[in-house]
Parts: structure tokens; sequence; C-alpha cells
């Protein structure tokens, strides 16, 4: 049994806000586990968290955990067997299990990974307009400092990555509604779209599908913008070739 096992052992699934509404900043929550490291390093584990882990794309939220004579600063989330451990340094007084405390996001840094990760699927939609089939995605990088897409298809040139980035564009400034639903499996043939790896998804009984009406609904558990207007504009910032597709770097301004 590795340590992470051993953290999370006989523990309930945390709650998980995001999934319900990226725009949650803060929370109570009740500590019901801590695990200590060396120095004032610790896993302390919540009831319910606003903080996305590392998953899925998507890097890790970071903040606050705050109680009555500490303070702790989240520097990542880790998500095992259902459970977010969050991970950071100790200020202040030992917490207590038992006890409530108040959850801050960096809201800063969690919008614009929203931007970033929404910027991605309508990147999704464009490099699959431009090779007329919808592209699988080998690996992806939704936030700062270096947001990526990998996609299993042959190196577009300059000019057609100067048309990608157009169709991306206009589909971000048509401001389309961003929706998140929950579906059951038997129904995700039905609710999905233009949607990207469906032959390597997960078996689970149900999933969260985060559709951009009209462009593409993909099973995802990330945080997004609610519409595609607050992504911004789509800047892409080079291409790189890689062993097996390629590696689409972009930013959003």
């Amino acid at each position: 049994m590795t340590s992470i096992e051993r953290a999370v052992e006989g523990l309930p699934e945390t709650e998980k806000l995001y999934l319900t509404d990226s725009y949650v900043k803060t929370c109570s929550a009740t500590v019901i586990r801590i695990i200590k490291h060396r120095g004032a390093r610790r896993h302390i584990v919540l009831d319910r968290t606003v903080f996305h882990p590392l998953a899925g794309g998507q890097p890790s939220d970071t903040g606050l955990i705050e109680g009555e004579g500490f303070r702790f600063q989240v520097k990542k989330a880790l998500l095992h067997k259902g459970v977010v451990l969050h991970f950071g340094k100790l200020t202040g007084r030992e917490p207590e299990e038992g006890e409530s405390v108040e959850c801050v996001l960096d809201w800063e840094r969690r919008y614009l990974v929203m931007r970033l990760h929404t910027a991605g699927h309508i990147l999704d939609a464009a490099v699959s307009e431009y090779f007329g089939r919808c592209v699988d995605t080998l690996g992806a990088n939704h936030g700062p400092p270096a947001a990526y897409v990998d996609y299993d298809h042959a190196p577009p040139d300059a000019r057609a990555l100067a048309s990608i980035e157009e169709s991306a564009n206009r589909i971000a400034a048509s401001d389309l509604e961003v929706k998140i639903k929950f579906v059951e499996a038997e129904r995700l043939a039905e609710e999905v779209y233009n949607a990207p790896n469906l032959d390597r998804l997960p078996k689970a009984s149900s999933y969260r599908i985060v559709e951009i009406v009209g462009v593409n609904a993909i099973p995802c558990t990330g945080t997004h913008v609610v519409r595609t207007k607050e992504v911004g504009r789509i800047e892409l910032l080079g291409l790189e070739e890689l062993s097996r597709g390629f590696r689409l770097r972009y930013r959003v301004v």
C-alpha cells in the first residue's frame, strides 16, 4: 500500500464543489484527516472542497485553508479514489480533525485556468474542423505557464495554423454558452458530440459533460467559463512535432 493509499484509507469521497460551479471561490469545510510530514508540511483532507486537483490535463488549484490560530498554504491538491488531498505548508497551531475551516482559492489563477481550459476545448473543435474529422488528443496542460494540447495527427503547416487560430477565435467571440451536465453511462452516446478520445474513456456509471453549445460536448471534470467570450483572444504560440502527432502551444489574452 502506498503512502497516498494509506492517507485516504477508509475515507468517504470528497464533495467537489467545483464540479457543479466553477465560480465558487470559498467554502466552509470540516477537517477529516491530517497527515504530518517533515517540518510544517502536511496533507489535509476535508469533507468538501473548492480546490480542483491535478487531473484531466488541468493543473491543481492553489490557495489557503484557514482556521482559528492557523493558516495552511495549499501548494497543490491531489485526487485518489475520489478523495482530494490538499498538500502544503502550515503556519500556526496544529489543526484538529473535526474542526471547521475556510477554503479560499487563488481566484486570479483559477480564473485563468478556466479560460485556458475552455480555450483548449475550442481548439479541439478548430483543429477537427480544419482536418475534417474529430482529432484525438494525446495529452494537455490547460494552465500556466505553458498551456498546450497534443494532437494525434500529422502537423499542420503555418497556413493551416493561421486558419485554426482564426476558427478558434471566431468560436470564442461568438459568446456561446458553456454548459455542464451529468449523464448516466447509457445516455453518454446521445449527449456527446465532436468529442475526442471516447474509446479511451474510463468506465463509469455516470459522466460529467462540458458542452460548448453547437460546437462540441466532451466528457470532462475540469473548470470552465460559462460563456466563450470570457476566454478572450486565443493566440497560438507555436507548434512542436512529436514522435506521434504534434503539440500546439497557446495562451489567452
